[in-house]
């Protein structure tokens, strides 16, 4: 079976979208329940492994049985830990604001240290794949300035809500404006790289296997 753009797109697009979800729940529990900003940095960064194992396991299936198929285990084990990684970095701003701990924007070394952890966080998942994914195809650092730019495109989706929602929003609203803001960035991200692992699986020189029976279990 060869490469399907449209494939990669369906499974990607609903994995991601509704693994968003998970992380956005949590965010949801915790402002239910009142946490604390450093207990709901916690709990969103654990919720956000659960994001990151689920488009693991959308992007692994869709490439199941291709030219380009990963081992299931590692791609999701490493794409569910660095996506916990990149909500830690994602949320810490905001949680060091909400402890009152107040940035100097005025200082230099700030926007250092932001920038620094921007591009940390873009670099996350698609550095964690590539140790992967170069396993299995040729010249597969590719895979990482593309998941750059899909990400820098797709997060654009995910800031709408925040103008609309505070903390007085209701649990319904923040999920589903934010459920909304996932799907969007899910579909940018899947056809974004999608696009280059079509044209990378054209040129790979590794047939489809002919036996699926075990190959997507391998590690």
């Amino acid at each position: 079976m060869r490469f399907s753009l449209g494939r990669w797109i369906g499974f990607v697009t609903v994995a991601e979208s509704v693994g968003f979800l998970i992380p956005v729940a949590g965010m949801g529990i915790c402002a239910a329940a009142g946490c604390s900003p450093w207990l709901t940095w916690l709990t969103v960064a654990v919720f956000g492994a659960g994001e990151g194992a689920l488009l693991g396991l959308g992007q692994a299936e869709a490439l199941h049985g291709t030219e380009v198929a990963v081992p299931v285990l590692r791609w999701v084990a490493v794409t569910s830990a660095a996506a916990a990684f990149a909500w830690m970095l994602g949320m810490l701003p905001s949680t060091l604001n909400d402890a009152g701990v107040l940035a100097d924007m005025s200082n230099p070394a700030v926007w250092v240290a932001f920038g620094v952890g921007a591009v940390l966080l873009l670099l996350s998942i698609p550095t964690a794949q590539f140790l992967v994914l170069r396993d299995v195809m040729p010249h597969a650092v590719g895979w990482i300035p593309v998941n750059v730019a899909a990400w820098s495109v797709g997060l654009v989706a995910t800031f709408v809500p925040g103008p609309f929602v505070d903390e007085d929003t209701s649990t319904a609203v923040l999920v589903t404006s934010f459920a909304v803001a996932g799907i969007c960035m899910a579909l940018m991200v899947a056809t974004i790289t999608g696009w280059w692992l079509r044209r990378r699986a054209a040129a790979s020189p590794n047939p489809p296997p002919e036996s699926e029976t075990c190959s997507s279990l391998s590690v």
